[in-house]
């Protein structure tokens, strides 16, 4: 029962937002994470502890602001993304530069590396007006969140496979010159690779190495940033990784190693728009 009642109540929602103004509805959805933090203290500590470990020289008030900012935002890009089931998202708030359209319009596939970042939903229908993209996603434990969810991906075209899925079609989408989209900050423990992000070692999952690996399709790492005026910036780079690294593992590690880099540089220019409310570093930061 209270799967039905999940999709339909989303249903409704979403109905509602697109009858709105897009500026009036992402305001709606920011007092909704306000609303979020007072009232509904999703994991407010953890933001808490990410924030202070991933900058300490700021003090309590800056910290306290951080933590409202990213609740406000983390309350927008749902609103956003909830829209979209019902109505299309609009291509005119998209600035996309010239690097970034020279790889998109490649007629050979390759992996995507992104990340909880900005708004990371909005870079697939993006990437998609270019090419076809297939995104791995995690299933969610509600059904009909995990129904409404995987809707909206789809009116956008977006082929999607669990995380748990099968290796072989996201190899084959690669074969066939599709973009394989992976969200690569996920707290991957022991099966990653530890990688330094903020001053302390956070697990890096292996997958986009691992298909470059086996496929020696290149890797693109993109985010896509909220702009105060309401519109999206999609940025893509091309990595470049050592030839001479014949290695798996020193592959994995040296990609890992860039996208965080990467990442870290973009999450200092915009701080509140990166989801700190995964646990992102080893389990006795936490349990102070």
């Amino acid at each position: 029962m209270i799967h039905i009642l999940t999709y339909y109540s989303l249903t409704a929602v979403s109905f509602f937002l697109s009858i709105l103004n897009r500026k009036i509805a992402l305001n709606i959805g920011r007092i909704f994470g306000l609303f979020m933090y007072y009232c509904i203290p999703l994991r407010k500590s953890v933001v808490k502890i990410n924030l202070c470990t991933a900058f300490p020289y700021k003090n309590n008030r800056e910290i306290k602001k951080l933590i409202l900012q990213t609740y406000k935002h983390y309350g927008l890009l749902m609103f956003e993304f909830i829209r979209t089931h019902t109505r299309q998202v609009n291509k005119n708030i998209f600035k996309i530069d010239n690097q970034t359209k020279k790889i998109l319009s490649s007629k050979d596939g390759f992996i995507l590396m992104t990340a909880h970042l900005g708004n990371w939903e909005m870079i697939l229908p993006v990437i998609n007006q270019y090419k076809k993209i297939t995104a791995v996603v995690r299933d969610h434990n509600n059904i009909g969140g995990n129904r409404f969810f995987s809707e909206c991906r789809n009116l956008s075209n977006v082929t999607l496979i669990s995380n748990k899925g099968s290796r072989k079609k996201m190899i084959e989408a690669l074969n066939h010159g599709e973009v394989l989209g992976l969200a690569s900050d996920q707290n991957a423990k022991d099966r990653g690779t530890y990688i330094n992000f903020f001053g302390r070692k956070a697990s890096i999952p292996k997958g986009a190495g691992h298909f470059h690996y086996l496929t020696g399709k290149k890797v693109v790492i993109g985010f896509c940033i909220l702009n105060e005026d309401l519109s999206y910036t999609v940025k893509l780079k091309e990595i470049s990784l050592n030839k001479n690294c014949e290695q798996k593992e020193n592959l994995i590690v040296e990609l890992n190693d860039v996208y965080t880099k990467l990442l870290q540089e973009e999450v200092i220019k915009s701080p509140y728009q990166y989801f700190w409310f995964h646990k992102k570093w080893e389990k006795y930061i936490y349990n102070k």
